[in-house]
């Protein structure tokens, strides 16, 4: 029975803890085609961003629309960046220059000047209720 009680407590925080968080949908468009998964990941501090995801969807991809679903994040800002990995690397495929050649697309369909946009620009909100969003590949 000692050993009941504590498991009932850690549970108890376990389950407010997660109360707190919420789903983040994200739908990408301007997929072209069916080749690999379309990656999201969604990043809470400037320092972070597209380094440090603090959580990630995968989806295999098709053309025309798809749809992403980070779960259990706390409510709060993060901005958000998204591929499709049409060669299944894992990682966003570049050209010898570094120009991305696998479609890509960020929060707000933020787009930046001479590289990626900032995490500002890529920002979203998540509510307590959960949200979605939109992401357009490029």
């Amino acid at each position: 029975m000692k050993l009941f009680v504590p498991c009932i407590i850690a549970v108890g925080f376990a389950m407010t803890s997660l109360a707190h968080a919420a789903d983040l949908t994200i739908d990408i468009g301007g997929l072209k085609n069916a080749k690999g998964r379309v990656l999201v990941a969604a990043y809470s501090r400037a320092e972070d961003f597209l380094k440090r995801p603090v959580g990630t969807a995968a989806v295999d991809a098709r053309p025309g629309k798809v749809r992403a679903v980070i779960a259990n994040l706390p409510a709060g800002d993060y901005a958000l960046s998204a591929f499709q990995d049409e060669n299944g690397s894992g990682e966003l495929a570049t050209n010898p220059v570094g120009m991305p050649i696998e479609p890509y697309g960020f929060g707000n369909d933020a787009v930046g000047q001479f590289g990626p946009p900032s995490f500002e620009q890529s920002r979203v909100h998540l509510s307590a209720a959960g949200n979605t969003v939109t992401i357009n590949l490029h």
